[in-house]
């Protein structure tokens, strides 16, 4: 399974699920969950709690694949240096540009 997402849409993408964060106690829990990421029909959809945003991607990704949010937000501090990024799984880990991290197939 892999993805090609533009790095500009999809670290927009990350700041759009972190500023719909919630107000009071549920912003840690928030922000310290998990996330997914699908792909259908050329649109990646991103997913975090209750919230849900999408960009333009290219490529083949056979399901929902859950891993860190935390991981996605470092992405913000420190973005890969291409203009595009790659995502890939494969084997329980989920290659996001240059991290591998470990993620989990849902559906």
């Amino acid at each position: 399974m892999q993805m090609t997402i533009k790095l500009d849409e999809f670290l927009n993408a990350i700041k759009k699920l972190e500023a719909k964060k919630p107000l009071g106690r549920g912003k840690k829990a928030y922000l310290s969950g998990s996330m997914t990421i699908s792909i259908a029909d050329q649109v990646a959809i991103l997913q975090a709690g209750g919230a849900k945003v999408t960009c333009a991607a290219e490529g083949f990704w056979g399901g929902e694949v859950e891993f860190s949010f935390p991981i996605a937000l470092s992405l913000l501090k420190v973005p890969p240096k291409e203009p595009l990024i790659k995502l890939h799984y494969e084997d329980g880990r989920l290659l996001i540009g240059p991290l591998r991290i470990p993620g989990r197939l849902i559906r």
